[in-house]
């Protein structure tokens, strides 16, 4: 009979994890190198996934030759985070670096795509790691987090780092007076 209890404790415990966790973005922190990111790079812009360096740990490193011809340097994955229809929405962020190598200022950032709407864009440089956060409504996302660079003579260099996102739900509002409020801290 023990055995029997405790298996049905297993099984529950098996069913009530995956439900709890409705934000997932895998290898966010890189540990495990490029695995579950597809990278894109135009001419002159590079992408790699650094075992040391980050914040901490593993990181993505985009960057930017400095006679390159404009353009950008991606990563990008699918996420579900959450529960379209529940009334949710879902925060996205990450820690970042900027940083010029040779550049002019002003002429590299960083730019967030969302299933392909630009939703972010961070002006850099920065002096170390910063975090930057945006919300969208829950369900099944395209991310795509790259290093945009003017033409010219601009090297840069971002550095990607704990790629996170969380679905939370709405809290609706409940139309009170001071009597009902009273008689809650009473």
């Amino acid at each position: 009979m023990r055995h029997i209890n405790s298996l049905v404790v297993i099984i529950l415990v098996g069913l009530i994890l995956p439900a709890g966790v409705s934000a997932q973005v895998m290898n966010g922190d890189f540990e495990s190198g490029g695995m579950d990111w597809m990278d894109s790079a135009d001419p002159g812009f590079g992408v790699a996934f650094l075992a040391a360096g980050g914040n901490p740990g593993g990181f993505a490193e985009l960057t930017s030759n400095f006679q390159n011809p404009g353009g950008r340097a991606c990563i990008s994955q699918t996420i579900l985070c959450g529960d379209p229809d529940a009334g949710t929405e879902c925060t996205i962020g990450f820690d970042f670096r900027l940083a010029p190598v040779d550049a002019v200022p002003g002429s590299g950032r960083i730019v967030v795509t969302i299933d392909g709407v630009e939703s972010v864009v961070v002006e850099g440089p920065t002096q170390g790691w910063d975090f930057v956060s945006y919300v969208v409504p829950c369900g099944v996302h395209v991310v795509e987090i790259c290093l945009e660079v003017d033409p010219q003579y601009n090297a840069w260099e971002a550095g990607i780092d704990n790629v996170r996102s969380e679905c939370t739900g709405t809290v609706g509002t409940e139309d009170s007076n001071w009597d009902a409020l009273k008689s809650i801290y009473r």
